[in-house]
């Protein structure tokens, strides 16, 4: 009984010392504040301490913890949440292309026209008209072609990639700088699109965008940290507050290491670095240096993931399937897809950078993709003898049923972008998937029922939107802004609004195993908050797109507001 008397008197003088040694910076009052730990856990006011959260509770508890210097905002009943953790992404890329061709925003082919040509009119001084954002859906075929595309036969070389990044489109004046005839030929992962007559139509898929692409002039440095500064801003006023890139080199590590050197970082960034079939030794030991060097202990930089691509996408028919596409012949060379490794290849990178400690990520969209993948990491981990290494397959547009449990056996992450599903921009993708297996398509619901650990994110800049809250608009509604179609597209696979919040946000920490120090907001934790303009856990859930995000805060401080 002593002890006990002697352990809750110790109690009362630490809460003493904390409460007269530390101050808070900032305290927001009289809000509607979601912890993130259930479905229904809110406070009315959180107290900040420099970059952590110090306290969390009632508007008059949190009240009285402030000092003269303490910031106190009130709040007037808004939401308040964790930020979002965008947890596959193309930062880099995304940045850049907010100073080309930017065409996510098109619904139509003639918008489409109208913004390229605006584009191209405001920018004279540009030598190549770079730029992605084209819908699959614009054309009859499903891609481009020079008839179809004819408002850029133009003396300029023009490459404009799919909102995928899978296809693109050159002009003939592209074509002719890259010596594409129609003797060219194209073998490897991705095809190099002909007519009927064997000529060249423009359209360029997966690995074959190359042979224009290696063409255009590469952006320097310091154009490139611009590019990042620009993308910076926009995902802060985005309430995105940590990212984890789905792709990268060393030099994109060395693009954010010099950010936050210079104090210019305002989100938190997790490398991944890209490893293919013909990676040697050589880099894979150095992607393993810099992981052991960059560490675990900034909560701002951690570079312990590794990016594969087994596959393609639906829509260019590169997608791995187990049975063939249903809008090509089944003779057709791309009836079933392709894979992007031979498969001893892959099984064989997964199981040594597995060994190496690193957190894998495969991109597989085709369900034989899908089982590819987790047949790798299955025997890898088995091989191992590893266990919890929160492996994630990235995308999972379509998968087989028998499929659908393995992810919770074996411990990995279905890591899925909602936005790809927005209806009325699968319509080119439903036709090439069929009916048989659109039940299974962006399975969200069977995934979680199957008690998968859902993790969101946006693959920007090959998405429609960064945005995540249309990301969650159609996670819980399958039904775009416009309310198309009525009851939404495979209803069934819709999720709860707390299930979608929770994989934008915690979840997106715990796949990057932060998420004792981020993803909830609990003392001790990140400051790293969002408050939004309306409620999106009690708004009529088809107007959750029409939620603004008026202010960001990233480790204690605010990066965005809304003016």
């Amino acid at each position: 009984m002593r002890n006990l008397f002697t352990l809750f008197l110790a109690s009362l003088i630490l809460f003493s010392c904390q409460k007269t040694t530390t101050t808070p910076s900032v305290i927001l009052i009289n809000g509607k504040i979601w912890t993130g730990e259930g479905a229904d856990t809110f406070v009315k006011a959180i107290a900040i301490s420099g970059d952590t959260i110090f306290q969390i509770g009632d508007s008059e508890l949190i009240s009285s913890l402030a000092g003269p210097e303490t910031e106190i905002i009130d709040l007037q009943g808004k939401l308040v949440t964790a930020g979002f953790n965008d947890a596959h992404i193309h930062f880099l890329g995304g940045s850049m292309g907010l100073t080309q061709v930017e065409l996510s925003s098109a619904k139509t082919f003639t918008e489409m026209e109208r913004m390229t040509m605006d584009f191209i009119q405001a920018n004279p001084e540009k030598d190549w008209i770079t730029g992605r954002g084209w819908q699959y859906t614009f054309f009859e075929s499903g891609l481009p072609d020079h008839e179809t595309m004819k408002f850029l036969n133009l003396e300029k070389p023009v490459l404009i990639k799919a909102y995928d990044g899978h296809s693109a489109y050159a002009n003939p004046k592209a074509l002719e700088l890259a010596g594409i005839t129609k003797d060219t030929e194209f073998s490897g992962f991705g095809e190099l699109v002909k007519d009927k007559n064997g000529n060249p139509t423009g359209a360029l898929k997966e690995d074959a965008m190359g042979l224009v692409g290696k063409l255009v002039p590469e952006a320097s440095f310091e154009d490139k940290l611009n590019s990042l500064r620009k993308g910076l801003a926009y995902a802060a006023s985005l309430g995105i507050t940590s990212v984890q890139n789905a792709s990268g080199s060393e030099e994109d590590l060395r693009l954010f290491q010099t950010l936050h050197q210079n104090g210019d970082l305002t989100l938190r960034y997790a490398a991944a670095f890209s490893v293919n079939k013909n990676s040697t030794p050589e880099q894979l030991d150095r992607f393993t240096f810099l992981k052991d060097s960059v560490g675990t202990s900034n909560p701002w930089l951690r570079a312990d993931a590794i990016k594969f691509m087994i596959d393609g996408v639906i829509e260019g028919h590169t997608g791995a399937m187990l049975e063939p596409y249903s809008d090509i012949p089944s003779t057709d060379p791309l009836a079933l897809g392709q894979l992007n490794y031979p498969l001893d290849r892959y099984q064989e990178l997964v199981k040594i950078m597995d060994a190496k400690g690193f957190r894998l990520y495969t991109h597989a969209i085709g369900d034989r993709g899908v089982r590819e993948v987790l047949n790798a990491y299955e025997k890898a981990l088995s091989e191992n003898q590893s266990k919890g290494k929160r492996h994630r397959v990235e995308h999972i547009e379509t998968i087989h049923p028998d499929d659908i449990p393995r992810f919770a056996q074996l411990g990995v992450l279905p890591s899925m972008e909602p936005i790809h599903a927005e209806p009325g921009t699968t319509v080119v993708w439903s036709n090439a998937v069929g009916e048989g297996r659109l039940p299974y398509s962006f399975a969200w619901r069977s995934l979680l029922d199957q008690k998968a650990e859902l993790v969101f994110s946006s693959d920007w800049p090959a998405c429609i939107s960064l945005n995540p809250i249309r990301g969650i608009h159609i996670a819980v509604n399958r039904r775009n802004p416009e309310g198309y179609p009525d009851g939404g597209w495979i209803p069934q696979e819709k999720i709860s609004i707390f299930e979608a919040m929770k994989a934008y946000t915690y979840m997106g920490a715990y796949s990057s195993f932060e998420e004792n120090k981020k993803g909830l907001l609990k003392p001790g934790y990140l400051a790293d908050l969002v408050v939004f303009s309306q409620d999106i856990f009690t708004i009529d859930p088809i107007k959750i797109h029409e939620v603004e995000v008026l202010m960001t805060w990233v480790g204690g401080k605010k990066v965005f507001e809304k003016q």
